[in-house]
């Protein structure tokens, strides 16, 4: 990997991106944004087709499912006195069946996530696209992740998302879109006046103006630290401080696709499970979970309750630790979260204004028909 970036840095005068490929004076209509959705997803399940890729239907709600590794972002439930957590990733499914023999498949669903921030990027629930496929490299990871944005957009319509639009992606899908290191992402991020040091994530600002110095194209930026990353993500043995991952980032959403090959040594795999944050997330909940449960019924106990919901959760990931123990399989993945790509399809700077009813933390307590009038 390298940087492909121009040299150029931009001055502290220039515009925001957004104001420099204004397209919309409005955001679109309620009909418009389902018509550019529907068109979307049709084309993404097309293309996963075309290369072979197999559908697999995946559980909604789980016993244990992946989450944020810095912030505990499940909502959980009491199913039939069991505890279970509605689903945000369909990622571990999907590598059982890769284990299982199939070569490339993929899943589509919502992803429920308790997010609390409101603002122009974060939604509670959206539809993610998943894919696995066995004995893929990071590059070619990124080259299916840059093919398919381009497929996307070159089958879009001005008809359908503005003739702006049109010109705006007709130049990102004729060039080439730079790929850079996290170490490389922060060594010009510091150029451009931003304090970051190995280990921090790249907000919102950080990623715009990456895309700003690589003239407003996306851009894959790969390796991160292992603490900011899922456990099965691969440690690269020629830096075990990082992982093999990219995050691909769009001009307007940011961060739309988050990828990595996965981990084969199950010796790995479960120390940086049990030492991740994402396990105790798990485990406090099931705590937290049985305390609840046994406050508003007497007749059960909070200890066995806890030791029955902890185990449920070890159980889950045992039997997926299990799959790669005698035989280890090469493989990677990632996630599509669709809002953001539709965000960055119709240049919008709010992803609320990309999708057909977006969905919030003010959705709830009395602001539901604000948010249901703000779609039309």
């Amino acid at each position: 990997m390298h940087d492909r970036a121009s040299d150029s840095t931009p001055s502290a005068t220039e515009p925001r991106f957004s104001t420099l490929y204004q397209t919309r004076p409005e955001p679109p209509a309620l009909i418009d944004r389902l018509h550019i959705h529907n068109a979307v997803v049709h084309r993404v399940r097309g293309i996963l087709a075309e290369r072979g890729f197999v559908e697999i239907p995946v559980p909604e709600l789980t016993a244990a499912t992946g989450s944020c590794e810095i912030v505990d972002s499940m909502f959980s439930l009491d199913y039939f006195g069991g505890l279970a957590f509605p689903r945000q990733t369909g990622q571990l499914y999907l590598e059982q069946m890769v284990a299982g023999g199939l070569d490339a498949v993929y899943c589509e669903g919502e992803s429920l996530r308790k997010e609390w921030k409101i603002d122009q990027r974060h939604l509670t629930e959206f539809k993610l696209i998943e894919i696995e496929c066995r004995d893929m490299t990071l590059d070619q990871l990124c080259d299916l992740q840059e093919e398919m944005v381009k497929d996307v957009a070159l089958s879009l319509h001005a008809d359908l998302i503005g003739g702006a639009n049109v010109t705006r992606l007709d130049r990102i899908i004729n060039a080439e879109h730079p790929r850079l290191t996290y170490v490389e992402a922060l060594k010009i991020l510091g150029r451009l006046g931003f304090d970051l040091t190995f280990g921090d994530d790249l907000d919102s600002e950080a990623e715009a103006a990456l895309n700003r110095y690589c003239g407003g194209l996306p851009v894959h930026v790969t390796h991160f630290p292992e603490s900011l990353k899922f456990f099965n993500m691969k440690i690269d043995r020629r830096d075990e401080r990082v992982v093999e991952c990219v995050d691909y980032i769009l001009p307007f959403s940011g961060e739309s696709f988050g990828g990595s090959l996965r981990e084969p040594d199950v010796a790995i795999l479960t120390r940086r499970l049990r030492e991740g944050t994402m396990y105790d997330h798990l485990m406090n909940r099931a705590a937290e979970f049985a305390a609840a449960r046994a406050a508003h019924d007497a007749t059960v106990s909070e200890d066995q309750l806890r030791e029955r919901y902890q185990a449920g959760i070890e159980a889950s990931f045992s039997g997926y630790l299990a799959l790669f123990a005698e035989h280890p399989v090469e493989r990677a993945g990632f996630g599509l979260g669709v809002a953001r790509l539709l965000q960055f399809l119709m240049g919008l700077d709010s992803i609320k204004d990309a999708v057909v009813f977006p969905m919030d933390r003010s959705c709830f307590g009395g602001d539901v028909q604000m948010s249901l009038a703000a779609t039309g």
